[in-house]
């Protein structure tokens, strides 16, 4: 008995989802409640920069992994 790799590939995804979710509620309210200056417009550049650098990092990370293998659960006995 086991459980596919890819169950853990999916909440990868369902995270990453949930992610950008935030990210296009925290970039809105940025932009449509914050004041039009330099400063908000670099602090939304710097936001979208890191989010998209640290998406782009996990999914090289990500590709290293085979995901048909399987997570044994049960022990393995000789007798």
């Amino acid at each position: 008995m086991g459980i596919p790799l890819a169950f853990f590939y999916y909440l990868y995804l369902l995270a990453v989802g949930v992610f950008l979710l935030f990210t296009l509620f925290n970039v809105y309210h940025l932009i449509r409640f914050g004041f039009l200056n330099l400063t908000n417009i670099i602090v939304t550049a710097f936001f979208i920069g890191v989010s998209i650098m640290i998406l782009l990092i996990s999914w090289q990370a990500i590709n290293q992994f085979n995901w048909n293998q399987m997570i044994i659960l049960t022990p393995i006995t000789t007798l």
